[in-house]
């Protein structure tokens, strides 16, 4: 009797446990598509309003979402609109180059599974598609890809993936980390909004110098000191406050750990320039000059310590970012660059 109970009990556990994996398979099934996907493309990008990308490489991934003024971030942060459209022009233009061949499948598959960038699609609200977006094909010419539809779920299969007007990996196109997405304006002032530039210079040769704007096209110029300049050129001052129309920092830190950001912190720097609004609005950066991280020969051979064409830019909040002497450079001025001849 206790046998034929133990044999009841074995039928039921087994007949449970198939239907429980009946319906596990079935549910698994529901996600994946009978054949494979390969309509990567939307040629309506227009109704695309959010994009969230992440990887495997540990990255914290970025959100962008769609608003009346361009696209920004859930906490609606400036983003860099050209990275956004770069992106959306992917999506509608994307082609397919060729199948995986079958004996490939597995291993790309896997390898997809490994290494990744992931971007999900939404149209008008909904999760349209979602990439994955692997390693490019030997030749350069091609991007392993796999996709998963909205509707018709996981697509058993990657394909190549390429775009007519271009050579190589599509992969870079779609960048992960939030902090390349981050708007890198640092002044953007109409000339006629500035009511005050104070440049302090560390130099011992040189003077630093502050402008006083105090009507249209009236300027006051004072020495770093505070002592007012009678004779200088109102022409320079004026084109000089034109070069806070577009100032830019080139890109984010990626070269000095904590430890070095620390020490350059310590260091005077080459010059702090302070920008005041007539609204009273006030923003001020500090330069830097910054050491070349590889070796750099000059015209007579010698050994170049300094970098020649980047500095090193701090902004108010001590964010360490990289500039160009071609953007800061018409900045860096002195007082000797507005004084006139004769005095």
């Amino acid at each position: 009797m206790k046998n034929l109970k133990t044999i009841i009990i074995i039928v039921l556990v087994a007949v449970l446990g198939y239907f429980a994996y009946s319906l596990t398979q079935n549910k698994a099934g529901a996600s994946l598509a009978k054949e494979g996907l390969s309509e990567f493309a939307i040629p309506d990008t227009a109704s695309i309003d959010k994009l969230i990308l992440t990887d495997t490489e540990g990255n914290a991934g970025i959100t962008l979402i769609r608003s009346s003024n361009g696209w920004e971030s859930p906490d609606k942060e400036c983003v860099q609109q050209h990275m956004v459209h770069l992106m959306l022009n992917t999506i509608k233009y994307i082609k397919v180059k060729s199948p995986v061949s079958e004996g490939s499948i597995q291993t790309v598959n896997k390898s997809l599974m490994i290494h990744h960038k992931k971007v999900e699609i939404y149209q008008n609200g909904k999760l349209a598609k979602t990439w994955f977006i692997g390693n490019p094909t030997q030749d350069q010419y091609g991007t392993f890809m796999l996709l998963s539809d909205g509707d018709k779920g996981r697509s058993p299969e990657p394909f190549i993936m390429y775009l007519p007007t271009m050579h190589g990996n599509l992969e870079p196109r779609f960048v992960t980390d939030p902090l390349e997405y981050e708007c890198s304006g640092i002044f953007n002032y109409d000339p006629e909004n500035i009511a005050e530039v104070k440049v302090e210079i560390s130099s011992d040769t040189l003077e630093g110098f502050q402008i006083n704007a105090l009507a249209d096209n009236v300027f006051e110029l004072k020495s770093e000191s505070g002592q007012k300049i009678e004779g200088f050129d109102t022409l320079k001052v004026r084109d000089y406050l034109i070069n806070y129309r577009k100032v830019h920092f080139e890109r984010h830190n990626y070269i000095l750990d904590q430890k070095g950001v620390d020490s350059l912190l310590q260091v005077t720097p080459m010059q702090t320039i302070t920008v005041k609004l007539k609204t009273g609005e006030s923003k001020s950066v500090k330069l830097y000059r910054r050491k070349y991280d590889y070796d750099k020969l000059g015209l007579d051979g010698e050994l170049l310590i300094w970098d020649q064409d980047r500095l090193w830019v701090v902004l108010e909040d001590n964010t360490l970012v990289a500039g160009q002497y071609h953007v800061f450079g018409n900045l860096m001025q002195n007082l000797n660059y507005f004084k006139l001849e004769s005095y």
